[in-house]
């Protein structure tokens, strides 16, 4: 039943907009970027849309695609500085504008998931602030820093020294030498939940916020993907069956489910060159601060500058 009622949704392309930043404490959800008519401010072969959904539930989808033989971009993962140096924090939370506003970042996601570390004083997990110490689950990397080493049970996304871009689960620092995978960059997800065009994932009831990636069998398609939810009547959330079928509507044959809930949120450059959130995080407080992002970069822009 699932499945039949999810390839009978109605489908409505909205253009893209701007919006009002907002980290601060708000009584309501931030605006959404593509609730007032604007335009992005993207290189050729990379496209947004947000698709408009109401069967069967309210949703508000929210993806970009990159065509790996057009655009001109490059990309690079952003961690949060480190806390505590070799004590137990990988990371300290951060907004994730500031962490792409780093690399000049012209889109971005959240991605890694993480939890917080135990506040010493109370023994109970910190809050999620910016500055707030955590450790992130699965592989992150970049370049030569590793940020997280692999970890079972967490897929990962990864670009290698040809500019290909691949999926799967890597499960220890042995397994990246016995593979001989050398990374430029490298994220990790939550489990796969598309592989060779089939759903990894049986149906649920369970829906969230939702945050993926995947590629297209030639690996020449990247999607983003942010599902907006938590939010009755405007986008009640998805689960992992019914975020799968999404990638495969997009074209993708293989996919990972990656930090959900209250950390996705999806960030794009508008024609002011402001990077400004495209979807309507579900944190009444604001947008999210997390430990990692994913951005991407004009690859034009940067060699104008050099």
């Amino acid at each position: 039943m699932v499945k039949r009622m999810f390839g009978r949704w109605n489908l409505v392309l909205v253009a893209a907009s701007c919006l009002v930043e907002s980290g601060m404490a708000q009584e309501m959800p931030v605006e959404s970027a593509a609730t007032v008519e604007t335009a992005w401010k993207l290189p050729d072969g990379v496209t947004y849309a947000r698709k408009v959904r109401q069967d069967p539930r309210p949703l508000q989808i929210h993806s970009i695609e990159i065509d790996m033989r057009v655009a001109k971009v490059s990309f690079a993962v952003v961690p949060g500085e480190d806390p505590d140096g070799d004590g137990p924090a990988e990371v300290a939370l951060a907004s994730p504008n500031d962490l792409a506003q780093k690399v000049g970042a012209i889109a971005a996601i959240n991605t890694a998931a993480w939890a917080m570390l135990l506040d010493p004083e109370t023994g109970k997990p910190g809050k999620y602030k910016v500055g707030g110490a955590a450790d992130i689950s699965g592989w992150v990397s970049q370049g030569e820093r590793m940020i997280s080493p692999p970890q079972g049970g967490y897929w990962s996304v990864w670009m290698d020294g040809s500019n290909r871009i691949s999926m799967g689960l890597i499960a220890s620092r042995e397994e990246l030498q016995t593979k001989r995978i050398d990374a430029k960059w490298a994220v990790s997800g939550f489990r796969g939940i598309l592989k060779d065009s089939k759903v990894l994932v049986e149906p649920q009831e369970v829906r969230h916020p939702r945050t993926a990636v995947g590629i297209s069998a030639d690996g020449m398609k990247f999607v983003w993907l942010v599902v907006d939810g938590r939010q009755k009547g405007y986008s009640e959330g998805v689960s992992e069956e019914e975020l799968a079928r999404l990638l495969l509507e997009s074209g993708c044959t293989l996919g990972i489910n990656l930090d959900g809930g209250g950390s996705s949120s999806m960030w794009i450059r508008n024609e002011r060159s402001e990077l400004v959130v495209a979807n309507r995080p579900s944190d009444p407080t604001g947008v999210r601060p997390v430990p990692v992002i994913l951005s991407m970069m004009d690859s034009s822009e940067e060699r104008q500058k050099d």
